[in-house]
């Protein structure tokens, strides 16, 4: 999960806080926590800020900074050039389950993962395994040891 989406997750699990609450509550300006909602890009370098926030929502500061690098442009390219090459993932979800396959499709706010990579000759196609990329917590190729982030529950494999 993108810090973008994290940030978006503590407001909805506080209540359904607003910008303006959560920065009178931290003393993080609203369009500071609006930027980081809404940027798909690395994000969240002021440590300062991060540690208000991580003590405003009473996480471990550890739980925003890792999360900087889980940002949603990178999955999206991780995915692309994963689909162009027709190269099995793995994708770590937030429940520290793993969902293995090839990209059928992406968008937005989801993604595909089939057990087989539609070609014809395949014996078993299967059926695609949709999961929200706001819970994708890391990812990897399928025959890479390390994930792309290290972020999430269970690091190491």
């Amino acid at each position: 999960m993108s810090l973008s989406d994290y940030i978006k997750y503590l407001r909805a699990a506080n209540g359904g806080m607003t910008p303006w609450e959560i920065a009178e509550g931290s003393g993080v300006s609203a369009r500071e926590i609006h930027l980081l909602e809404v940027k798909h890009r690395r994000i969240g370098e002021n440590d300062e800020m991060l540690q208000r926030l991580s003590a405003f929502f009473n996480v471990p500061l550890a739980e925003l900074t890792r999360r900087r690098d889980a940002y949603r442009k990178r999955l999206t390219a991780f995915l692309e050039e994963s689909q162009q090459q027709s190269a099995p993932v793995a994708l770590r979800l937030e429940s520290g389950e793993v969902v293995e396959g090839y990209v059928d499709w992406f968008a937005r706010e989801a993604v595909a993962v089939a057990k087989s990579n539609g070609k014809q000759n395949d014996a078993d196609p299967g059926h695609a395994t949709i999961v929200q990329r706001c819970w994708v917590s890391d990812w990897r190729r399928s025959d890479a040891k390390a994930w792309e982030v290290e972020s999430g529950p269970g690091d190491t494999d």
